[in-house]
């Protein structure tokens, strides 16, 4: 025997001897899909097999997107539908939040117009009880105008005092007068008079307490600034009941 094996070549018989060459290829194909196509590479074979899986992957996924048409397609055939006379189904629930939305509206209008606040309902003429509150504060010198403080100080001071009270939302329908007593050098003495009603324990309590009467006016002082005609110093502040 030889030691060198000599290859061979070997055929490979698809069908018949007696079919013809077409109908071999035909046989063939049907057990292994382009073997035995004798115009297909081995390559060739290959990129058609892997087609034929990538084709498969493809229509694997392919029937879920249908079904999301037909879905979009029945909401689409359910909203065309005519419910009432020739209004269809979108038209009609347009219709519904078109008239909540206005019917919210008009509610919030008519309130907000129609609402009366009790605490703005008062007759001033029923305060009768007088409340009266003394204190003095001291005036910059720098703010004068002259260097003699005459009676046209002592007027600006008592309007400057009054504007504070008239404009307090808390104190304005109580406050009655500002009385300036005294003015000397630079420390100013004066007097407020506030009126209340019969029942005015509360007032007296909360709204008309020394506290509040003085911490309104000492907001106004701290909001001045120091150049201002006629400046009141802060820390100046003192009153007192009475």
């Amino acid at each position: 025997m030889s030691d060198a094996l000599e290859l061979k070549p070997i055929q490979v018989v698809c069908g018949d001897n007696n079919l013809s060459n077409d109908q071999t290829i035909e046989k063939c194909s049907q057990v292994i899909p382009g073997a035995c196509s004798p115009l297909l590479s081995p390559t060739q074979v290959t990129e058609n097999n892997n087609k034929q899986h990538l084709h498969v992957d493809i229509d694997t996924d392919s029937p879920s997107q249908p079904k999301l048409q037909r879905e979009l397609q029945k909401v689409k055939r359910e909203l065309n539908e005519v419910v009432v006379w020739k209004l269809k189904l979108w038209m009609l629930i347009l219709i519904i939040f078109i008239a909540i939305a206005l019917v919210i509206g008009i509610s919030i209008i008519v309130c907000a117009v129609g609402h009366d606040d009790e605490d703005e309902k008062y007759d001033k003429s029923s305060f009768v009880v007088a409340r009266y509150f003394r204190g003095n504060f001291t005036v910059d010198a720098k703010s004068f105008t002259s260097d003699t403080p005459d009676e046209g100080t002592m007027i600006e001071l008592k309007k400057q005092l009054t504007g504070v009270y008239n404009s307090s939302p808390a104190l304005e329908r109580y406050f009655s007068s500002v009385t300036i007593i005294n003015l000397k050098n630079t420390t100013v003495q004066f007097k407020l008079e506030f009126m209340m009603p019969l029942e005015h324990e509360e007032l007296i309590r909360y709204i008309l307490s020394l506290k509040m009467v003085k911490n309104v006016l000492l907001q106004h002082l701290y909001d001045r600034d120091a150049g201002d005609p006629f400046y009141i110093i802060p820390t100046s502040l003192h009153m007192e009941d009475g």
